[in-house]
């Protein structure tokens, strides 16, 4: 197994529409070998993919973005993982919902069903919010897992409450702008790979809000229906990156510039008997992984919806990321499924064998 292997079969995706582009990076704290296939879309008439493609990371925001400002907040003494959420937002605590933690939102066993298509019936962010805050439970906190976007969202709006601040100003300032990520956001401000063909519900918030929506696919806006009626901004989804930042943020959990060692190994260690899950992260299946067979058992990652991924092995000291629009021009596909597992197994043994020696790419996008 060589880099050109890893690239060919990234391309063979491409062929076999798994994805219509892909940008991807893998190495270790200090080096990276890094690439792009495809376009940003099944016609060669589009962009290629590059360094400073911005994609939609969707769930890979929520490691990205809230899991590691909560991070943070442990260490300073500002979140308690076990403090109820109710005690800081009040309007949470009914429906008997008032003893859920901090802790079991980020294990996702809260309780809280997994995801609602509030885009069917609520249009508003305030009436979002309200009906969020208002769910009742699926089953007893504590007792099961089950991922929740909702679960996230809520963890989103703890952190707001208590700073007294929006989400996009706090990640800037917090976790974004001291790791040097200058080109993550959840309003990009720059072209993006293009995901799904628009809704017609989209169209007609578009239309309420004001706006009429321009062009085929979702391009530049959040894919994710609860997040796009949240502005855009919300604990589970939203954010959108370019592989280098992504790799940067994936080299600073190896080195530990953002907490100290003990504190982010409680984050990404299993934390709980009911499933894989740390604490906001997911870590390794043993049975079936999208982290592949060769990737180390103490190995902490997320997938994003729209095609996207991380992966980091402690042990062996290295990461993997993949940012794809697989959702282009439908989210029905889901042939990366099969991929994710072989671009890990791959890179785990070209890199055992042969440690990268170049430097990191850069994140500034390129100049229009």
């Amino acid at each position: 197994m060589n880099a050109a292997h890893i690239e060919a079969m990234l391309r063979g995706a491409v062929l076999d529409e798994a994805f219509p582009g892909a940008a991807y990076a893998y190495g270790t704290a200090e080096t990276v070998e890094h690439g792009e296939v495809g376009h940003l879309t099944y016609s060669r008439d589009t962009a290629v993919t590059c360094d400073n493609t911005y994609w939609d990371l969707a769930s890979v925001s929520k490691v990205i973005g809230v899991t590691t400002l909560a991070m943070k907040w442990v260490v300073l003494g500002r979140l308690n993982l076990d403090q109820p959420v109710s005690e800081v937002i009040p309007e949470f605590g009914v429906r008997n919902k008032e003893a859920i933690t901090m802790r079991q939102l980020l294990l996702h066993e809260s309780g809280l069903i997994p995801f609602r298509r509030y885009h069917e019936t609520i249009s508003r962010p305030s009436d979002v919010i309200e009906a969020i805050l208002a769910e009742p439970l699926q089953y007893r906190p504590g007792t099961q897992s089950q991922y929740s976007d909702l679960s996230m969202i809520v963890l989103g709006l703890v952190l707001e409450k208590i700073a007294g601040e929006k989400l996009p100003a706090l990640l800037e300032t917090e976790v974004f702008s001291p790791l040097g990520m200058t080109s993550t956001s959840f309003i990009s401000g720059h072209p993006a790979a293009p995901t799904s063909r628009v809704e017609p519900w989209r169209r007609d918030i578009h239309r309420m809000r004001g706006v009429e929506h321009e062009g085929e696919y979702i391009q530049g806006e959040v894919h994710d229906p609860t997040a796009f009626l949240l502005g855009g901004v919300a604990g589970h989804a939203g954010l959108f990156s370019t592989l280098g930042d992504v790799t940067r943020f994936a080299q600073a959990m190896l080195r530990g510039e953002i907490v100290k060692p003990e504190v982010q190994a409680m984050f990404t260690t299993v934390a709980s008997d009911l499933s894989t899950r740390a604490l906001g992260w997911d870590t390794k299946d043993p049975v079936n992984s999208s982290a592949g067979r060769k990737f180390g058992r103490k190995s902490y990652g997320h997938t994003g919806y729209t095609g996207t991924s991380i992966w980091i092995d402690p042990d062996a000291k290295i990461f993997a990321v993949l940012l794809s629009n697989r959702v282009h021009p439908s989210e029905e596909n889901g042939n990366i499924v099969t991929v994710r597992p072989r671009f890990h197994d791959a890179v785990m043994e070209y890199l055992v064998l042969n440690p990268p020696e170049v430097v990191a790419p850069e994140t500034e996008p390129a100049a229009n």
